[in-house]
């Protein structure tokens, strides 16, 4: 792996290729979801604004998936490698698929639900959809508003029923106090359901790939340290004011060590061109990054969406304070080789790729897809306003995604990857 860190500055050098046409980046597949984790994501009092894909078990509660996804009940906007455990919530915009089990209390499903395993809902509801599970089916005080219940084992509903639709069973049917639908119910014992899950194993493959052709790309961006009237020495002991990453090219790549990029009660400043494509290596094993604000040089005063100075405004419940996605969609955080990372107590402005570590999120958001091994929410303590003590919730993930700019092309510079230039296409299985 190539390290090109300099204490105060990072010098320009330039890529070269080995395709004869330049071309914006081919990213993996895993850049398609706000969220890709390869493993297993706990958390609660929260949401991922896009497409969320968890390779092992996702365990939510007080949750919610997708929802600023435009209704499609064509796909899935949640995808489940293991188990779902989820409490209270709501999945937005398309479908739920698990390859595993589904335990649902009071969550409202917007369309359909495919398990390869059991599925039990208890409260909530089905709005559009129906089930399709492997194993058994339990509605206890729920209900499916439009759509079928298809079953390869037992099916029960208890207090609950379907609204249009009918259920097909394997085994036995048991209905209390609810009903099976507007048609008679169907007893098939060869019925066979098909679920078709991501291929979570090769999208990692890909992305372990990508992260460390990234990480291996020459240097041509500037990175600068400002520690104010002293001079930033060769450790991080230094208190770091700034950090500036400087870049004049389409496709900018910066490298900086894990040491310095974890300082406290700095600012990140971005100096280069908004419609530039920008990676950031981050070097070393452990990363934590909090009280860290973010700025661009392309705003030096106020206007509709951010403040004073070129900070960026936080994202709140105020669409038109909200910004667009136009200055954070360019730009990368490539964690190379961190087994740790963590993140509270700062809006980061950019996608964050992990591959490696468990992602120890909580008390902030991130405006960028988030592709990590997996994701937990600690349990810290914090106190509001009003000196009451609470949980810190799991950080958002805010729907904005990485490379969906305009490079002018062809651009000046190209990134390759370890398979060559290619597109990754989806990959299924069942």
């Amino acid at each position: 792996m190539k390290s090109k860190i300099a204490t105060i500055a990072i010098t320009a050098v330039a890529l070269s290729s080995q395709c004869s046409i330049a071309a914006p980046i081919a990213l993996s597949e895993a850049f398609n979801y706000n969220a890709f984790i390869f493993n297993d994501y706990e958390g609660e009092r929260s949401d991922v604004e896009g497409t969320l894909a968890v390779g092992g078990n996702l365990t939510v509660e007080d949750f919610d998936v997708g929802l600023l996804l435009p209704p499609d009940l064509s796909t899935s906007s949640l995808y489940v490698g293991g188990d779902l455990n989820f409490t209270r919530g709501k999945v937005n915009g398309g479908q739920t698929t698990v390859s595993g089990m589904i335990n649902a209390n009071n969550v409202e499903f917007a369309g359909g639900l495919n398990s390869a395993a059991s599925v039990s809902i208890e409260g909530g509801s089905v709005n559009n959809g129906g089930i399709s599970s492997k194993g058994d089916v339990s509605l206890v005080s729920s209900g499916i508003k439009q759509g079928n219940i298809d079953a390869e084992r037992d099916v029960v509903i208890k207090s609950a029923g379907l609204d249009d639709g009918s259920v097909t069973y394997g085994n036995n049917l048991i209905v209390e106090s609810g009903n099976s639908g507007t048609s008679p119910a169907v007893k098939d014992a060869a019925n066979t359901v098909q679920v078709d899950n991501l291929d979570f194993t090769a999208i990692k493959d890909e992305v372990l790939t990508q992260s460390r052709d990234f990480a291996n790309m020459d240097v041509n961006g500037v990175t600068t340290l400002n520690c104010g009237a002293a001079n930033c020495l060769d450790d991080a002991s230094t208190k770091i004011d700034t950090i500036t990453f400087t870049g004049n090219d389409d496709i900018n790549i910066f490298s900086i060590d894990s040491s310095w990029f974890s300082a406290a009660d700095k600012g990140i400043v971005y100096d280069f061109s908004t419609t530039s494509i920008n990676i950031i290596n981050v070097l070393g094993q452990s990363v934590e990054l909090f009280n860290t604000g973010f700025f661009n040089t392309a705003f030096k005063q106020e206007n509709s969406y951010f403040r004073e100075n070129g900070q960026y405004r936080d994202n709140d419940n105020n669409n038109d304070l909200r910004h667009d996605g136009l200055y954070t969609n360019n730009i990368l955080f490539n964690f190379v080789d961190a087994t740790d990372v963590t993140l509270h107590s700062v809006g980061v402005k950019g996608s964050v790729l992990a591959p490696y570590a468990q992602l120890s999120f909580y008390n902030g958001h991130i405006d960028g897809n988030v592709i990590a091994d997996s994701l937990i929410t600690p349990e810290v303590t914090l106190v509001n306003d009003k000196g009451e003590e609470y949980l810190a919730p799991t950080g958002q993930i805010n729907n904005y995604q990485f490379g969906s700019i305009n490079v002018s092309e062809p651009a000046s510079l190209a990134l390759l990857f370890g398979a060559g230039c290619f597109m990754m296409l989806r990959r299924k299985k069942r």
